[in-house]
């Protein structure tokens, strides 16, 4: 399968079941087996949890909306980012029993950012397939 994973889901609810299909195929392909990798099954969640937060927060329920999942590899590193033209919404200071998804994120993956500003927002985020040691660079950020 291809290095470069692109989709374009409407901002709708069953979003994140086709990004989490989408992105778990593609992954699985480059794990090179019939099963993910632990590192695979860690960045279909956190996908999910990207897109989730996109489709339901970004276009305050405007169907209309866009996500764009787009993912690269290089050897065993992989890069995701989900992207949106919506509007930001800052986290709740008590998210309640809500509102863990970016902390998520950021536990289940080894480099996690978030950009937001007037056109929208992209959460981009990295990992190493097969546990391999150091293919991302940078910081953790949010």
């Amino acid at each position: 399968m291809s290095p470069i994973l692109h989709v374009e889901l409407a901002a709708q609810p069953d979003a994140a079941v086709r990004s989490r299909r989408v992105t778990g195929r593609w992954l699985t392909s480059l794990c090179g087996g019939e099963q993910p990798c632990a590192t695979a099954q860690d960045l279909v969640l956190a996908v999910n949890e990207a897109v989730s937060n996109s489709a339901e927060h970004a276009y305050d329920g405007d169907p209309s909306g866009v996500v764009v999942l787009h993912g690269t590899a290089e050897g065993s590193s992989v890069r995701l980012q989900v992207s949106d033209h919506g509007r930001w919404r800052d986290p709740p200071a008590d998210p309640g029993f809500r509102g863990r998804g970016l902390n998520m994120i950021e536990a289940m993956t080894e480099e996690a950012r978030v950009d937001h500003g007037p056109d929208g927002t992209t959460v981009s985020f990295c990992g190493t397939l097969g546990r391999c040691p150091g293919a991302c660079t940078g910081s953790r950020q949010f």
